[in-house]
C-alpha cells in the first residue's frame, strides 16, 4: 500500500510539469527584498483548477489575475475586467479586458485566453458547473472582449466569477486552458502579480515580482483593489515540523507561519518581535466527511451514529483552545456566522450519546469492519479533527484504522472509490472557509450531483441540487432564506457531512512585515518588509 501511495504522489506531480523560467529570473540581486513563508501544507499541484485546496489557491494567488475579486463587503468588483456592459434584461454580459495586461512570457492576455479559462474552470468547479446548467455560453467579441449568456439573469454569475477559493476563477494562457481539466496544465505561466522561478520538492518554492503587471488603481480592499507587490521575492519555506517553524519564526528565518499550533501560539505571544493575527472573513468551519459508496456509512443510520459521537467543544478545544476565544459551536449546514446560518432540524446532535450511536450503527449492519479513517499527519488541524473522530469510533466499540501520510496524499488518495483494502476509505476530517458555505452553490462539501463529480465522499441528493437552482436564480431576499431553510433541513435528514463548529486560525508573522491584508488565506501583494 505505501508504495502505491507514493506512487500516486509521484504521478500527481507528473505530466511533464514545466516552470517558465524566464531568462534571468532566477537571479537575486542584494538590493531586493525577499519575504519567507512556511504554508500549512505543501500543494500536491500548482493548477488551481484540478486541485481546489487552499493551498494551491494560495499558490495561484501569486501568479494568476482573476476577472473579478470580492471585497471587504464580500462584493464583486471588476479586477482584470475594465468595463461590463449588460443587456437583455440582465441575460447577456459584454465584458472588456483592462488595457496593458500581459502574461509572464510578454504575451498579452486577449479574450480567447479568457473564454478557454472559463471553460475549463467550469468543468470542475461547483458554481463553474451550475452556470453551464443554467445555460451559460461564453464567446469571444475581439480580442479584448469577451460576451457571457445566460438564460435568465441571476446573481450568481458575478457571484461565481469573483469567488476567491475553491476554485476561483484564474485565467491561464489558451495553451493551458485547452488542457484536459481532469490533468494538471504542463506549464505555470499566468499575468499575475508574480512569477513562480522555482520549485523543490519538499523544500521551497520561490516567486519573483512580475514587473509587467499593472495593478488596478484603486487601494487594496479584501481580494479586490490594487495588487501592488511592495516585495521582490517570495519564498515558500516547507517545514512539515511546527516547532521547526515556530523556531525559525522567532529567529527571522522566516517572515510568515501561515497556521502555527494553537499550543505553541502562547509562545510565540511572549516574542515582541512577532504578530499574531486572526484572518479575515467568517473563520473556518471543521467537519468529518463519511464516504457514500462503503459500508458503514452508506446509510443514514451510520453517519447519524457518527455525529452522536462527536462533541464539537471537544473537537474545538483541539484545534483551537478550551476556551471560546478562537472557536463556536455552529450546528448549521450552510454559513456558520453569515447570512445563510441556519440550525433547525439539529436539535438532536447536539448532545452526544454513545449508547443510541452504538444502536444506530447496529441498525446500519456495521459488521466489525475496520473503518479507515484517512488524514494528513503534517496539517496540525486536520490531523487533530481525524484523531479525535477515530477516537470517539474506537470508545463506541468500533473497530478503527487511523492511516495519517502527508496531506498531499492524503487529498490523492481521497479520490479512491474502491474498498478500503484496495486504497479506499470510509472518513476524512477537513475544513472550508466560513464565507465559502454561505453560498449553497460554492459550498465543496454541498456539492451532491449524483455522479463523480461530486465531492470526494460522493453524497447523492437530487432534492438538495434542485433548491440550489431555485436559490441561484431567485433575487428576492426574503424567498431564497425560504429556500436556505429548505437545504438545511434535507441536508440534516441526508448527513453530507458532520459539522464538527466554526474556528479560527491565527497567523504569525514578524513585525517588520507590514500591511499584511485580513483575507482567509494569505496572499502576498500590499504587504511590506522594513
Amino acid at each position: 500500500m505505501k508504495n502505491a501511495l507514493n506512487m500516486m504522489k509521484r504521478a500527481s506531480w507528473g505530466v511533464g510539469l514545466t516552470l517558465a523560467l524566464l531568462s534571468g529570473a532566477a537571479t537575486l540581486a542584494q538590493a531586493q527584498s525577499v519575504i519567507k513563508y512556511t504554508p500549512s501544507a505543501e500543494p500536491r499541484t500548482m493548477d488551481p483548477v484540478l486541485s481546489s485546496v487552499a493551498i494551491t489557491q494560495q499558490h495561484a494567488y501569486l501568479v494568476y489575475d482573476t476577472l473579478f475579486s470580492l471585497d471587504e463587503k464580500l462584493q464583486p468588483q471588476p479586477q482584470m475586467v475594465g468595463k461590463v456592459e449588460k443587456s437583455d434584461g440582465g441575460r447577456v454580459y459584454v465584458m472588456t479586458l483592462r488595457p496593458g495586461l500581459k502574461f509572464h512570457d510578454g504575451s498579452p492576455v486577449r479574450s480567447a485566453d479568457v473564454v478557454a479559462s472559463i471553460n475549463r474552470w467550469a468543468t470542475r468547479d461547483t458554481v463553474g458547473r451550475k452556470l453551464v446548467e443554467l445555460g451559460m455560453k461564453v464567446s469571444a467579441v475581439d480580442d479584448q472582449s469577451f460576451r457571457v449568456e445566460m438564460k435568465q439573469d441571476t446573481p450568481l454569475l458575478l457571484d461565481g466569477f469573483a469567488k476567491p477559493t475553491s476554485s476561483a476563477l484564474f485565467i491561464m494562457r489558451e495553451k493551458e486552458a485547452l488542457t484536459d481539466s481532469s490533468k494538471p496544465v504542463a506549464e505555470i505561466v499566468g499575468s499575475g502579480p508574480f512569477r513562480m522561478v522555482e520549485y523543490k520538492p519538499g523544500a521551497r518554492i520561490v516567486y519573483e515580482r512580475n514587473p509587467d503587471y499593472v495593478p488596478r488603481q484603486e487601494p487594496a480592499s479584501y481580494f479586490a483593489g490594487g495588487k501592488v507587490a511592495k516585495v521582490d521575492r517570495v519564498e515558500w519555506v516547507i517545514m512539515p515540523d511546527a516547532a521547526t517553524a515556530v523556531s525559525a519564526l522567532q529567529t527571522g528565518e522566516i517572515d510568515i507561519y501561515e497556521s502555527p499550533p494553537l499550543d505553541l501560539v502562547p509562545v510565540l505571544e511572549t516574542n515582541k518581535s512577532v504578530e499574531i493575527r486572526l484572518p479575515g472573513g467568517q473563520g473556518q468551519v471543521g467537519l468529518l466527511r463519511p464516504n457514500f459508496k462503503q459500508p458503514p456509512f452508506d446509510k443514514v443510520e451510520a453517519r447519524r451514529g457518527l455525529a452522536l459521537l462527536m462533541d464539537q467543544a471537544d473537537a474545538m478545544s483541539v484545534v483551537a483552545g478550551a476556551e471560546p476565544k478562537f472557536w463556536s459551536k455552529c450546528y448549521s449546514f450552510l454559513g456558520c456566522g453569515g447570512v445563510s446560518e441556519d440550525q433547525s432540524g439539529m436539535d438532536w446532535m447536539q448532545k452526544p450519546d454513545i449508547a443510541e450511536a452504538k444502536k444506530l450503527f447496529k441498525q446500519a449492519g456495521y459488521d466489525g469492519k475496520s473503518i479507515v479513517v484517512i488524514a494528513p499527519g503534517d496539517n496540525e488541524v486536520i490531523k487533530n479533527f481525524g484523531m479525535i473522530a477515530a477516537e470517539r469510533l474506537k470508545e463506541a466499540g468500533l473497530n478503527v484504522d487511523l492511516q495519517l501520510s502527508d496531506f498531499a496524499l492524503m487529498i490523492a488518495r481521497r479520490g479512491n472509490q474502491g474498498p478500503t483494502d484496495k486504497g479506499g476509505w470510509n472518513l476524512f476530517p477537513m475544513w472550508s472557509f466560513g464565507f465559502e458555505t454561505d453560498n449553497p452553490i460554492s459550498h465543496p462539501q454541498l456539492n451532491l450531483v449524483c455522479s463523480n463529480a461530486a465531492y470526494a465522499g460522493w453524497a447523492c441528493s437530487p432534492e438538495i441540487e434542485q433548491l440550489k437552482s431555485a436559490w441561484a436564480l431567485e433575487t428576492d431576499p426574503v424567498k431564497r432564506k425560504e429556500i436556505i431553510h429548505k437545504i438545511q433541513l434535507a441536508s440534516a435528514e441526508l448527513l453530507p457531512f458532520v459539522p464538527l463548529g466554526r474556528f479560527y486560525s491565527p497567523m504569525a508573522f514578524r513585525r517588520n512585515v507590514t500591511d499584511v491584508l485580513k483575507t482567509p488565506l494569505p496572499v502576498f501583494w500590499n504587504l511590506e518588509k522594513k
